[in-house]
């Protein structure tokens, strides 16, 4: 990294300034989504899209930035693997495992419809849609979960709820890659695909075992301090691994978490120490922040804002909404203000942004069109999150805080506006 600074006629100073107000700015817009509704994913894009082409700042600047999206965007895909696997936990069963299900469905119909929308209408090859739809198949954990855990809902639709957000980003990104994997093997044939699918997952899972049992006990001898630093490090060199080796480096990290989620289980049987969690959430939440607060600004620095591209993404956005419609009225069994309200949780986050420019770094086809439309869908599914969560307000109240004098009215969440 260094040395391509100085080459690029970067001066460090000037670069880490602009380092230091992406992240304040990153802190600001969590403010600012909390005061007006504005959600946060919206200022970081757009003051990624100000820095990439306003030229405040020289090219080489904007270069740099530019190349180091693939590497926030693959360590934003380990965080959101890693935390999705932890918390699957193998002796116990939650009350809300309809979300599995929601889940799945958010990556399996997007998939289907947008594969057959792309081709009868723009005559894309099937797997092309299907790769457009599993990129847009979850729903933003950053925008969701906090406002969940502010409204008074049953602990069953909590987890329904939770449980969704959380796995649609773990099956699309799963679907992400097998599907991937089909467009770099034109040739194959389905046998074929099927016995290099095999390969490809059982590599990753052995990778994972033995990296994940294998922390576990290194832990247990040392029970470093930076414990969770560490952890997040054989993640990353787990992944480096076997992707290097062309296996599903996405499974090895999510089984490798499976079996650190479930450490105590393991650790018990085993009769080793497990080690502390409270460092975990603090470090683990602080890490989120700043590969989420990065990442976004890149996106932004590197999208391309035309009036085509929006309209196609108002399309495709409307076929999602639609879509998620059809869902939430046939797979849940509720209340109707619950089915508006998990009807009204659509805004595409994280996930697809990483998807999206994975695969636009391939340079494979329709990269830059599957790009530029998911970076579009994510404004407007972000603004309409927006536009139906205060709406809900009144149906959905947010939760009330205990105080030493009584029950007081929360404050009322961002996402919903004063009711």
């Amino acid at each position: 990294m260094s040395a391509a600074i100085i080459t690029s006629g970067v001066e460090v100073d000037l670069l880490l300034t602009v380092i230091s107000l992406i992240i304040l700015l990153g802190y600001i817009s969590e403010v600012v989504f909390k005061v007006t509704r504005i959600p946060e994913v919206l200022i970081l894009m757009l003051l990624g899209i100000i820095l990439g082409q306003s030229h405040l700042l020289p090219g080489a600047y904007i270069d740099t930035l530019r190349s180091l999206t693939p590497l926030f965007g693959s360590v934003a895909l380990i965080m959101i693997m890693f935390n999705g696997g932890r918390i699957i936990k193998l002796n116990k069963t939650p009350q809300g495992n309809i979300g599995y299900l929601l889940a799945l469905a958010d990556t399996v119909l997007p998939a289907v419809v947008l594969s057959g929308f792309m081709y009868f209408i723009f005559h894309w090859p099937l797997i092309y849609g299907a790769l457009l739809g599993a990129i847009l198949g979850e729903t933003s954990t950053i925008m969701v979960i906090p406002l969940l855990k502010r409204l008074d809902v049953n602990q069953k639709i909590y987890d329904m709820m939770f449980i969704e957000t959380v796995f649609n980003s773990v099956f699309a990104i799963l679907a992400f890659y097998l599907l991937l994997a089909g467009i770099r093997g034109n040739g194959f044939t389905f046998f074929s695909y099927a016995e290099y699918s095999m390969t490809y997952i059982s590599i990753a899972v052995m990778v994972g075992i033995a990296g994940g049992l294998g922390w576990l006990f290194v832990q247990d001898l040392f029970k470093n301090a930076r414990g969770y630093i560490a952890t997040i490090a054989v993640a990353i060199l787990i992944y480096a691994f076997v992707d290097f080796f062309n296996g599903a480096a996405v499974v090895a990290v999510l089984i490798y978490a499976i079996i650190i989620g479930n450490s105590g289980l393991i650790n018990a049987y085993f009769k080793m120490e497990r080690p502390k969690e409270e460092e975990e959430t603090a470090v683990g939440r602080e890490m989120e922040f700043l590969v989420r607060t990065f990442f976004f600004v890149l996106l932004g620095v590197i999208a391309y804002i035309s009036l085509y591209y929006f309209l196609f993404a108002l399309a495709i956005s409307g076929i999602l909404i639609f879509v998620r419609k059809f869902e939430i009225g046939g797979l849940m069994r509720t209340e109707q203000k619950y089915k508006d309200l998990a009807f009204s949780l659509m805004p595409r986050g994280l996930s697809a942004a990483v998807l999206a420019s994975i695969y636009y770094s391939t340079g494979y086809l329709y990269s830059q069109q599957i790009f530029y439309i998911s970076f579009m869908v994510i404004v407007i599914t972000n603004i309409s999150f927006s536009i139906a969560t205060s709406r809900m307000a009144k149906k959905v109240p947010v939760k009330k805080e205990q105080t030493g004098t009584g029950t007081v009215p929360a404050q009322p969440d961002a996402a919903l506006g004063n009711a």
